[in-house]
């Protein structure tokens, strides 16, 4: 069964006898984990057992543990880290779900797993007797409501403009957020806030991540992805794998849109490409907004970045991924000069 963070203190009232605990946002995993185990603790696991697949794992020690006895009681808690999954590691997992002894809880945590991984079976065995916790960094349209609670819970006053600041300030690095709110909480105590107050005395942290830039493009947030291309500019990050990605999601939509332009369903088209059902309505709002021939010349934009890029050593390139940024917005092409922005 799913149950979201924000939610899965009022289902650790009843203990199940599996956790997977998957996602990117390393905050929200650790303090999840936090909250099982200190469950489990006081109703009697008090025995932990930590294993990790990462540099191989003994699965004979993981066996030999489950069904041992616990030295202080009959109770015991076995976490199990994955940093990847294969046959050996599929099957082992599928003889725990197996188990469901009631004296045992596991739990088995790492960053986020693919749909297709979701789908084995050992997954689904296990989600179907235990909880499932998505531990993913809030999405733009809810990341304002998690920024609230967590104001509040530390006793802050939040009002929206505090909130959207905070926000800005420290998206994709929620771990450097927790931080700052708890020194907020302690120079502030229970006193009303004033956005001059947080601006004062919080260093910014926000991180973006290619793939976070790539989805608001394709959302049509042009100016916030913009704002992702600076960050990512002054982090030092590196254009050519900028370029190269970007010029290999242009060529999908592309081809795409002339599949939509044959008649090809959209879902029909999804399903032959075996796109997450997660990125399908981010895709289908950029063909909305993109036509064949919108793409094909953002394309050619693409090439002469990787041109630039490669020959034009002197020369800032950068420019010309800004202005492929903006088309993105759909825009026609002939509105722009590329030579305004060299």
């Amino acid at each position: 069964m799913r149950v979201y963070p924000e939610a899965l203190s009022q289902h650790l009232k009843k203990l199940k006898g599996y956790y997977l605990v998957f996602g990117d946002e390393h905050l929200i995993r650790l303090e999840a984990l936090k909250a099982i185990q200190q469950v489990a603790a006081q109703a009697g696991f008090v025995e932990h057992h930590q294993f990790s697949t990462e540099g191989g794992l003994n699965w004979d020690q993981v066996f030999d543990c489950a069904s041992a006895m616990s030295l202080f009681s009959s109770q015991q808690l076995i976490s199990i880290e994955l940093d990847k999954t294969d046959k050996t590691i599929t099957d082992a997992l599928l003889e725990l779900a197996q188990l469901n002894n009631p004296d045992t809880i596991f739990i088995i945590h790492g960053n986020k797993l693919s749909l297709q991984q979701m789908k084995a079976k050992w997954f689904v065995a296990m989600d179907g007797a235990g909880i499932n916790v998505p531990t993913n960094h809030p999405d733009s349209k809810h990341f304002p409501q998690w920024m609230y609670r967590r104001l509040t819970q530390a006793g802050l006053s939040a009002n929206k403009d505090i909130v959207n600041f905070m926000c800005r300030n420290f998206e994709g690095n929620l771990l450097a957020c927790a931080q700052e709110i708890e020194k907020l909480s302690l120079q502030f105590g229970q006193q009303p806030l004033t956005l001059q107050d947080i601006a004062n005395n919080i260093t910014g942290h926000t991180h973006f991540g290619i793939f976070q830039w790539l989805d608001t493009l394709f959302a049509g947030k042009v100016n916030r992805a913009q704002r992702m291309l600076q960050q990512l500019q002054e982090e030092g990050s590196d254009i050519i794998l900028l370029s190269g990605t970007l010029n290999n999601e242009i060529k999908k939509l592309l081809d795409y849109q002339y599949q939509l332009n044959n008649g090809v369903p959209f879902a029909q088209l999804m399903k032959n490409a075996r796109v997450w059902s997660s990125k399908q309505a981010l895709i289908q709002q950029a063909l909305n907004r993109l036509s064949s021939q919108q793409l094909e010349h953002m394309l050619g934009l693409c090439c002469q970045l990787e041109l630039s890029i490669k020959t034009q050593y002197d020369q800032n390139s950068w420019p010309i991924l800004q202005m492929i940024c903006v088309l993105f917005q759909g825009k026609s092409a002939q509105q722009y000069d590329l030579t305004a922005i060299n």
